[in-house]
């Protein structure tokens, strides 16, 4: 008995985890050098361009999904700057530090400078808007 209640439980907790879209997209119509990093960067992310099934199980930790507004030249100094926003999971404790995350990050990996990043909490299990 104590068996099936316990297959029940985990049954019902893995039925009730937070969804939230995993996934980047660039705006503002990209140079190609500008649209290749883009790509290489949500790569090494572990992410993939936006589609309407980009829908994933959030881990046990994470309760939130975050939308995070970014603006870059993304390498492309004659370019005008882009803005990019991915969607994640994420936990509200790491919020306040995700963009200096994000920043140093994108200066040590790929030697981009991001000129502005914001972090918002998704009303809702999924955020994205198309």
């Amino acid at each position: 008995m104590i068996r099936g209640l316990l297959v029940l439980l985990a049954l019902v907790s893995l039925s009730t985890a937070l969804q939230c879209y995993n996934c980047g997209q660039v705006h503002n119509k990209p140079t190609d050098l500008q649209l290749g990093t883009f790509n290489k960067v949500i790569e090494k992310l572990h992410m993939k361009k936006c589609h309407e099934d980009r829908v994933m199980d959030c881990k046990p930790h994470e309760n939130e999904c975050q939308k995070v507004t970014l603006e870059s030249t993304l390498g492309d100094r004659t370019a005008a700057p882009v803005s990019a926003t991915v969607y994640k999971c994420g936990q509200i404790a790491k919020r306040e530090k995700l963009c200096r995350t994000f920043k140093l990050s994108a200066h040590l990996m790929w030697h981009l400078k991001l000129e502005y990043c914001e972090v918002e909490a998704c009303q809702g299990d999924v955020c994205f808007e198309p």
